[in-house]
């Protein structure tokens, strides 16, 4: 790669064009531009009586892996459909005391995967190419779950709690080997990011208030940075593909929903208007056009509902022309990219990701690939027609749904 260093600034790799948040604190003084000036539709993709959760991107933005909720805490089932909304099929992933999807690999492999043993959550990693289910983190006495890949493929941070203690962020190899912690941050959220140079790790941590922050730390450990410090709670973060925004989840509306700001502090925006929930992480597609999450459906359907920002009382939260990094990476307001600070990343070295053994793991309800069965979709089935966003009429918004939303981004002009 071809970098050079500046501290004070990001660290760039001007060979890919991939850009990773610096130290440096980000202004909590960011101009509030409207959601108009980023988001082009909205589409519901499921509408059912069941919750949808935990959605996850394939590694080609084709697919989207989810699970649905059962009849009890502990029986989700894992399903899998086009990024379209289409050819819904049960897939049988990771099923038996499934908790949830956390993140896939970005070869398109392995999907880590949270199961519940008791009163616990342990990490796996979920084959999706044979089927098998490997233990990562998985302490009898310890909570692990809600993990994110490194973007080499190597190592996975996730958030541990241990009894009496508060969660925390930790950091693993993917085969479970060299366990360590990782900053000095407690009450640490589920949702985490890495950079896209894979050298950062975003995530949100409670203050001593009771809310929640953005922090950076580097994946060694060192440079733990605090992006927020504000009244409101931001949480459940992730970094664009190109690395120069980022998507959280943010209760400054006055209710959960998503945000979007850019990494130099220059802008934020509320995405959507009480459609959000507490458990949404947001997630982008591959290629940066898209933001999924799961949420509810506000009834109506109405992408002026949806997205309206007008509950915050700003004095001026409309901006025709956004300057800045647009969402494709290009960069509209004439900064010289050497500006850009560079590192020296010879730590981060790229792995094939065919290291690890799989164990085929009966004992946890794993599902080998011959015996996944797809299921005929029918108008019962969870998720089975996507609904596409339309100004209707206007009713209650429902608080006990979770559907998987697409926020479709406007492209950089």
């Amino acid at each position: 790669m071809n970098r050079i260093e500046n501290a004070s600034r990001n660290y760039f790799d001007s060979d890919s064009g991939l850009i990773c948040i610096a130290a440096g604190k980000i202004s909590n003084n960011e101009e509030v531009v409207s959601a108009d000036d980023f988001v082009e539709d909205v589409t519901f993709l499921t509408d059912s009586p069941e919750k949808e959760l935990s959605p996850v991107w394939s590694a080609d933005g084709e697919y989207i892996f989810y699970t649905v909720e059962g009849n009890g805490s502990n029986d989700f089932k894992s399903y899998r459909m086009k990024a379209n909304g289409s050819e819904i099929k049960r897939t049988g992933i990771g099923e038996g005391n499934l908790t949830g999807f956390s993140d896939l690999s970005l070869d398109g492999r392995d999907l880590v995967i949270i199961k519940s043993m008791g009163s616990q959550l342990d990490l796996y990693l979920a084959n999706l190419e044979n089927g098998t289910v490997t233990p990562v983190a998985s302490d009898s006495q310890i909570s692990e779950g809600w993990g994110s890949w490194c973007r080499f493929g190597k190592k996975i941070t996730y958030t541990q709690e241990s009894a009496g203690m508060p969660p925390q962020l930790w950091i693993i190899d993917r085969d479970g080997n060299n366990r360590a912690r990782l900053g000095t941050s407690e009450n640490v959220g589920t949702g985490k990011d890495w950079c896209p140079l894979g050298l950062r790790v975003i995530y949100s941590s409670k203050d001593s208030q009771g809310k929640y922050d953005l922090w950076v730390i580097d994946y060694h450990g060192t440079n733990q940075t605090q992006l927020t410090n504000t009244s409101y709670n931001e949480w459940n973060p992730s970094f664009s593909p190109n690395g120069k925004w980022i998507a959280y989840v943010s209760d400054e509306g006055g209710s959960p929903d998503i945000w979007l700001r850019d990494i130099e502090g220059n802008y934020r925006s509320r995405l959507t208007n009480n459609t959000g929930r507490y458990d949404s992480i947001p997630r982008w597609s591959p290629e940066g056009s898209k933001i999924m999450f799961e949420g509810y459906n506000p009834g109506n359907n109405s992408i002026s509902d949806i997205i309206t920002a007008e509950t915050i009382n700003y004095p001026d939260s409309s901006v025709s022309n956004i300057t800045g990094s647009n969402l494709d990476g290009s960069v509209t307001d004439g900064k010289n990219s050497s500006e850009i600070a560079l590192m020296n990343g010879s730590d981060a070295a790229l792995t094939n990701g065919l290291d690890v053994s799989l164990i085929n793991e009966s004992g946890t309800g794993s599902v080998a690939s011959s015996d996944i069965d797809p299921l005929d979709i029918s108008e019962n089935s969870p998720g089975a027609t996507p609904d596409r966003v339309s100004i209707n009429d206007s009713d209650a918004a429902s608080t006990d749904n979770s559907e998987i939303i697409i926020i479709k981004l406007f492209s950089a002009s």
